[in-house]
């Protein structure tokens, strides 16, 4: 058996820099997900964050985020520097009609591009005429009948950078019809055929050659050797040009020998394991490194950098639980860290490789093992640890209080003071003191301003609902913001695109106003009917989740045979099915079978009422879930479902029992398909002559076609399907034989 993994490593990076493995794993869609009201691992705006608008700190932030906040926390605050190499580029985001000078300006700024561009000015040439080059060479390692595929970086950008530089001066040099810059080329071009394959050797300058293209060609065939694999060969020729004191190339001789041998000891070690660390040999590297702190003791400022980089890469792998607290001492601050971007690469990268380290700043991000924050901010009373120490804590545990008493010190215009107020507010509550809890998340909340502060509103919101006294308090905090990243759900994908006949168009607004998942918990577990007829008229709730509620609380009063509510309900709901008038037959049965998406509940983020006239293409149609709980998350440490419930204390004991006897009587009905196909049968069953009998079977049928995936061919809720299914086929063509309908219904599911 022969499984090929592609991965994309990175080994000394090649001539000039040097990086680190790394390892990229990309997923296929279609992959919906729930729309995000609070990031649980990146905050909602980097570029914010980076300025030290902290928000509320998430315990399961990543630790490229930690780090930042930890600067901020003890005092210091990001260089412009640092911010950028926090943020990173940006990926693009292609949108019409300018996404193809978008992705052309990208391919245009790539380094092998300007390599090329530039190789194709000084030939004359169009550039599409020369050749293109893949960076990549691909590495396999076989182990216990399994081919990993390993993408090595083997020509990074910097290679294509020197060359393009190296070729302008040369045609300054020589101009750019000599013989001496075509024979460069022709080098050249031989270097860079080693990229990704086995390729060509450049040949031996002529005789008849200036010395410029002869020291120059030595440089070349020591470079084709080292991307060609050939790395003694490549040690040997870097050596020969660092001693030749007239090359151009000479400064970099020493330097690059030494790279040489740290890609001889990478690729010469033993393969390690699946996810381990790339393994080097470590007397190569010791070798390597006595090369480089001669260089570094020796030279001028630009190679005694040089050599230091490459030797922070040597003690990644020498001495990584060193290199692991040096650097995170050189983040934490406060002071500015000139190598920011270098430290926190070797930081994320060794933490993920099992290097441990006692750096305050590990041990905050929890890396250093088990540690009891309460009893570290005691110990140091730090700003990090108090945040911290507040995460941890409970609402009546010993030490909660002379916590919440720190808490209470720290300034408005402190980067901590939205986390630790939010976590004095959540210990509050948990002490029962809800009024102060409710005064203070207030407080806060009215104090947010600027951009990029919806997650952290969100959050407020969510402490603050559960302090509601009454319903209007609890509606006004029940919608929330999705956050800018964009809608992410299936519902949201319906509601953006519309079928033009031949395809899909996308780009219809949504509102970012949604219910986030405790809100719809709420919703579904907790409050009576009587409240939702309440709440589809409250002015607190915005007008399209107004009617999501008038929606699902006319069908779960169709479920509970409530005829009085349905009446009420029908006159909030939109025309196509108020059409189907106010009673509880037949109409509204075809019409619930025309119109999927109305769910008898709410779920995290964007409604499926949105679109409900839609036939979702991947199933998302009628209803699985039990009508009382609407959909479960997972994800609790012993993989149970999460129970969400709020305090709700304005409910009355008449509003719980009501809720609590209504949720029974809808868990014990069939889920959607089911149910409506059963209401369809049976009434077509002792109404043969009705004209829409033949459409409501065969609507039936697609139901069970389309209709939310419910298990394998053994599980129970399956076999109910697939029996309405035949049923209403086999009512379809033997009472409508020659109907449209039975002709466009040949198979049952």
């Amino acid at each position: 058996m022969v499984s090929r993994v592609k991965t994309r490593t990175l080994i000394g990076a090649a001539v000039i820099a040097a990086a680190v493995p790394l390892l990229v794993v990309m997923a296929c869609g279609p992959d919906f997900e729930p729309e995000v009201f609070v990031p649980q691992v990146h905050p909602q705006s980097a570029e914010e964050f980076a300025t030290g608008k902290l928000g509320v700190l998430e315990p399961n932030y990543a630790r490229v985020d930690k780090v930042v906040a930890y600067r901020y926390l003890i005092g210091g605050k990001l260089s412009d520097a640092e911010k950028d190499a926090y943020i990173g580029v940006p990926s693009a985001v292609y949108n019409a009609p300018n996404w193809q000078a978008q992705h052309d300006a990208e391919q245009a700024a790539m380094p092998v591009t300007q390599w090329r561009v530039a190789r194709a000015a000084a030939l004359k040439v169009d550039v599409k005429q020369t050749p293109e080059i893949a960076q990549d060479k691909t590495l396999e390692i076989k182990r216990d009948g399994y081919v990993q595929q390993n993408d090595l970086l083997n020509c990074p950008d910097d290679a294509f950078l020197m060359a393009k530089a190296s070729l302008g001066a040369r045609v300054k040099q020589w101009g750019a019809g000599s013989a001496d810059l075509a024979e460069w080329l022709r080098g050249q071009d031989a270097v860079f055929s080693n990229c990704a394959k086995p390729g060509e050797m450049p040949q031996a300058a002529p005789t008849s050659a200036g010395s410029l293209l002869k020291m120059d060609r030595e440089y070349q065939i020591a470079a084709a050797k080292f991307y060609a694999g050939d790395y003694d060969g490549a040690v040997t020729g870097f050596e020969a040009v660092g001693r030749d004191k007239s090359s151009p190339w000479q400064p970099w001789g020493e330097y690059l020998a030494a790279r040489a041998e740290v890609r001889k000891a990478a690729m010469t070690a033993p393969a390690g394991k699946w996810g381990e660390q790339a393994a080097f040999n470590p007397e190569q590297l010791a070798q390597a490194k006595a090369r480089l702190e001669k260089i570094a003791a020796n030279s001028d400022a630009r190679m005694k950098h040089a050599a230091e980089a490459e030797l922070t890469f040597i003690e990644v792998r020498l001495d990584p639980n060193k290199r692991l607290n040096d650097s995170a001492k050189a983040l934490a601050g406060p002071a500015p860290d000139a190598e920011f971007a270098q430290h926190l690469a070797d930081m994320l990268f060794l933490t993920g490789h099992n290097a441990t380290g006692d750096a305050d700043l590990l041990r905050w991000m929890g890396q250093g093992g088990t540690v009891d924050a309460v009893a570290e901010w005691k110990a140091k009373q730090t700003q990090p640890w108090l945040v911290a120490g507040l995460m941890t804590a409970k609402g009546k545990a010993a030490g909660a209080a002379e916590l919440m008493s720190a808490a209470a010190k720290v300034p408005a215009a402190s980067p901590a003071y939205v986390s630790v107020s939010y976590q004095r507010a959540r210990l509050m509550l948990e002490a029962g003191d809800t009024a102060a809890s409710r005064k203070l998340t207030s407080s806060v909340l009215a104090g947010l301003k600027g951009e990029g502060t919806d997650a952290t509103r969100n959050a407020l919101l969510g402490l603050r609902i559960q302090t509601a006294t009454s319903y209007s308090e609890f509606l006004a905090d029940a919608s929330r913001t999705v956050i800018d990243k964009g809608f992410t759900s299936q519902a949201a994908g319906d509601a953006q695109c519309a079928d033009d006949g031949q395809h899909s168009v996308c780009g219809k607004s949504i509102s970012a106003l949604q219910f986030d998942w405790d809100a719809s918990q709420a919703f579904n577990r907790q409050l009576p009917l009587a409240r939702w007829v309440e709440a589809a008229k409250a002015k607190e709730l915005p007008e399209h989740l107004r009617e999501a509620v008038a929606m699902a609380a006319w069908l779960r009063a169709l479920g509970l045979e409530d005829a009085a509510t349905v009446k009420t309900t029908t006159a909030m709901l939109p025309a196509p099915l108020r059409s189907a008038g106010d009673g509880t037959g037949f109409p509204v049965t075809l019409a619930l079978l025309r119109n999927p998406g109305v769910k008898p509940y709410f779920e995290q983020g964007v409604q499926r009422s949105v679109s409900y006239r839609r036939l979702d293409s991947i199933r998302d149609n009628w209803w699985c879930s039990k009508w009382g709980d609407g959909p479960k998350s997972f994800g609790g440490e012993d993989g149970k479902p999460i129970e969400t419930k709020l305090p709700m204390s304005f409910l009355t004991s008449t509003d719980r029992s009501a809720s609590a006897e209504e949720q029974k009587k809808l868990n014990d009905l069939p889920f959607g398909v089911v149910w409506v196909g059963h209401r369809a049968i049976e009434y077509v069953k002792t109404h043969p002559e009705d004209k829409d009998g033949a459409e409501a079977l065969a609507l039936t049928v697609r139901a069970t076609r389309y209709g939310c995936y419910v298990g394998g061919d053994t599980d129970e809720t399956a076999l109910d399907q697939k029996a309405v299914s035949k049923e209403a086929f086999t009512l379809l063509h033997k009472q409508y034989p020659k109907s449209a309908w039975a002709a466009k219904t040949p198979y049952y599911y």
